[in-house]
């Protein structure tokens, strides 16, 4: 009977296994389904071991720990590539570094069953980062589109200089980690080949697989599709060879292959690492490329001493009162924030990718002691030192940063509360009798708002702001703003500059259908992921909105709608019918859970929902339940204990949030969907308690940040504070509420641009 532990372990396995890795060699991929197959196997065996020696229980307990965390870095950097958020993915990449290390920690030893396991996961991280590493464009080009929109200050040509050693540093590094190879193309090899589904055995008639193969190159199959490619193991004879992992595709019998070669143009730490050590000619070449990582190391290293100099000059530029309140000042802070997290991943990667098993087993292989070597002593000896000396310098590299690491922790932490106060907000306020939008840009003060009236909008309803997908990896993104007008009742889509709150005439993207009577009450609008369950693509949509609608008959159903960049409407055809909903949030399903999240399953194994599947909720009206629906599929659910009515709901990335007279409770999406499936009586909610500054006020409307503030319509006025969810205590608990001027039915804010980068490096600072 399986552990909890093991079967926690064989799901992240199955996420990684279910993982689709856009535009990755089908050579790639197949040999990142065998580590991580082997993962499985090789934790049971070191459970099993555990249960009679220390060592190989931390090494399991340790994986059991961190391997949920760095699945999650996995999909999350999947994400934020294939959306093209390269700020995010970079800091999704050096959270997967993150992870691994305290593996390496654990591991003291690496013979026997562990060094295998230890081995397979190095080797996943390898092909991962291997994968993601190309897809980041040139900071070097940012500061180059930074240069073109805003006036070079002196800040951001030091900060150019800095990122130019980073990038050739950062690009250095990964070229002698990862090495670089090139595929040959795919050759039909003759005669023909019957094996059995399930088995490694390949039988040839006419073949001549001696002369014509190699182990450790790939043959692919006919008969599959698409085909899947199988690492040689063994080569037998001209007839005969063995795969090294079973065949998963329909037996067959007298089918052709393909044969695939793989060249080494540079070799890799891992592949100078398993180099032959048979005779000296082998050593030689063995310590030749060994000497020359590690002059390249040094050299590279030695190249920023400069350069780091300079980056803390921008650093007391950041730090500076005076200059925290300039429009520049945030797209500065992402830059040397960016600058940092490349430099941070670089070092983490050469750690990830030298492996400790084989470091382990070379330096034992190399030993004087080791009299089953083919190698003289005096040549052992020379290998030895240059296995030692690359162990050193995997181990110290990224340590000479410590003092760096030391101060940047100290500037980050003075920091972050200026870039949270240097969000954009907008509300919708009233005058006249109607809803007009209001706009106000954060300066980096906790002090009441300069609210701006923009006069370019109808009257309105309500309003929907998101990160355009051309827009994610920008510092001064161009937000898309979509309102629903007054009256007529139409959708617009305006552009709102992040950095001055500017917003540019409007255009409809969205109207009420001519065929029937009808008018929209709220809309919710995000960014188009491609494959989306039940929207067609082939219009090559950009955003994705959700309508309350409401016809003639005043019943009320759900619309969705996408459009594309020429702003081109077309709707989904699909109409599920809500009872009562007034109004509507969707997002896409988070592709990982929190670490803590108890209801985590919802999204794991059999229950895990298609890839990119929309669930949406609808508010109801003087009612205490909530519509959730996975796409159509609609359900309601209980609101919080003893709540009778909410006056809204609101989302972030994993809870969803209402508020009202009861105040303010929130819920994870996991809990919300294991509640709407019947798994649980009702969602775990989670509360707020209103200290002495207020008395349990009416919360009329809620806006949870990414960059963990809350912005609330309560009591006249719109307030800002800090917050966190404690689980222990089943509490959302803020700091002081912060007055920023504005009365409001709706508020929205959104972070500074470059908040994902900058809590990355924070938590990574933080843990190190």
């Amino acid at each position: 009977m399986p552990t909890p532990a093991e079967e926690q372990i064989k799901a992240q396995l199955d996420l990684l296994l279910q993982l689709e890795l856009d535009g990755m060699d089908a050579v790639d991929k197949a040999n990142l389904r065998s580590e991580i197959r082997k993962i499985e196997v090789e934790y049971a065996k070191s459970v099993e071991k555990g249960k009679s020696s220390a060592y190989y229980k931390d090494v399991s307990d340790s994986i059991a720990k961190n391997l949920p965390a760095l699945v999650n870095g996995i999909y999350s950097a999947n994400n934020a590539f294939k959306k093209g958020d390269y700020v995010s993915g970079s800091a999704a990449i050096m959270n997967i570094c993150a992870s691994v290390l305290p593996i390496l920690t654990a591991v003291s030893a690496t013979a026997g069953p562990a060094g295998v396991l230890i081995g397979a996961i190095f080797s996943v991280v390898a092909q991962i980062l291997s994968f993601f590493a190309p897809q980041q464009p040139s900071l070097e080009s940012k500061i180059a589109k930074l240069l073109d929109q805003l006036r070079a200050d002196e800040e951001i040509e030091t900060i150019k200089a800095f990122s130019h050693s980073i990038s050739s540093y950062t690009s250095s590094l990964r070229s002698k980690c990862l090495g670089e190879k090139k595929w040959k193309a795919a050759v039909a090899l003759s005669g023909t080949v019957s094996l059995e589904k399930g088995s490694t055995e390949v039988v040839g008639t006419n073949t001549k697989f001696s002369a014509t193969a190699e182990v450790g190159q790939w043959l692919t199959f006919d008969s599959d599709t698409p085909p899947t490619p199988y690492k040689i193991a063994k080569i037998t004879n001209d007839t005969r060879l063995t795969l090294a992992t079973p065949y998963t595709g329909q037996s067959l019998t007298g089918g052709t292959c393909k044969y695939r070669h793989q060249k080494i143009v540079k070799r890799s730490i891992d592949e100078i690492l398993e180099m032959p050590l048979t005779d000296e000619k082998e050593a030689d070449a063995f310590r030749i490329e060994l000497m020359g990582l590690g002059w390249g190391l040094d050299r590279n290293q030695a190249k920023l001493d400069t350069p780091v100099f300079w980056s803390w000059r921008v650093a007391a530029y950041l730090q500076k009162e005076s200059n925290q309140s300039k429009e520049q000042w945030p797209e500065v802070l992402g830059l040397w924030c960016q600058t940092y997290v490349e430099l941070l991943t670089a070092n983490t990667m050469l750690s990830c990718m030298a492996s400790p098993g084989k470091l382990e087993a070379l330096l034992a292989a190399t030993q004087e002691s080791n009299k089953t070597s083919p190698l003289s002593d005096g040549v052992k000896a020379l290998c030895h030192e240059a296995v030692l000396n690359l162990g050193v310098l995997v181990k110290e590299l990224p340590a000479s940063w410590e003092a760096d690491k030391e101060e940047m922790r100290n500037i980050v932490t003075a920091v972050r509360p200026v870039a949270r106060e240097h969000g954009l907000y907008a509300h919708l306020g009233t005058w006249m009798d109607g809803l007009i939008l209001y706009v106000a840009r954060g300066n980096g003060q906790a002090r009441e708002l300069a609210w701006d009236y923009k006069k370019n909008t109808a009257w309105l309803v309500s309003m929907s702001v998101h990160a355009p997908k051309t827009q994610v990896d920008s510092f001064t993104p161009k937000y898309e703003l979509l309102v629903v007008e007054s009256g007529a009742g139409r959708v617009w889509r305006h552009h709102l500059d992040s950095v001055r709150g500017d917003l540019a005439d409007g255009t409809v993207v969205i109207a009420p259908r001519s065929s029937r009577p009808e008018r929209f009450l709220d809309v919710s609008g995000f960014a188009f992921h491609d494959k989306t369950p039940g929207v067609d693509a082939s219009t090559h949509p950009r955003t994705l909105a959700a309508l309350v609608v409401e016809d003639s008959a005043h019943a009320r159903y759900v619309n969705y709608y996408t459009f594309d960049k020429d702003l081109k409407s077309t709707r989904v055809d699909t109409e599920p019918y809500l009872s009562d909903v007034a109004e509507i949030r969707s997002l896409y399903l988070p592709a990982s859970t929190l670490p803590d999240d108890p209801h985590a399953d919802a999204l794991t194994g059999a229950n895990r929902p298609e890839a990119n599947s929309v669930l949406t909720y609808g508010g109801i009206r003087g009612s205490n339940r909530l519509h959730v629906m996975e796409w159509i599929d609609a359900s309601t659910v209980e609101g919080p204990q003893n709540w009778t009515t909410y006056n809204g709901v609101e989302i972030d990335a994993h809870y969803v949030w209402l508020y009202g007279r009861g105040g303010i409770a929130c819920a994870t999406h996991t809990s919300m969907l294991k509640a709407r499936r019947g798994k649980i009586a009702r969602p775990a909610w989670i509360y707020h308690d209103f200290d002495k500054q207020f008395t349990r006020p009416e919360v009329n409307s809620l806006c949870p940040c990414v960059d963990g503030t809350l912005t609330v319509a309560m009591i006249g006025q719109i307030y800002t504070a800090d917050y966190k969810i404690d689980r222990k205590t089943n509490r959302i608990v803020t700091s002081s509420w912060v007055r920023r001027g504005g009365k409001a039915t709706q508020v929205v804010k959104m972070p500074i641009p470059c908040w994902s980068v900058l809590e990355s490096l924070n938590e990574r600072l933080r843990d190190e």
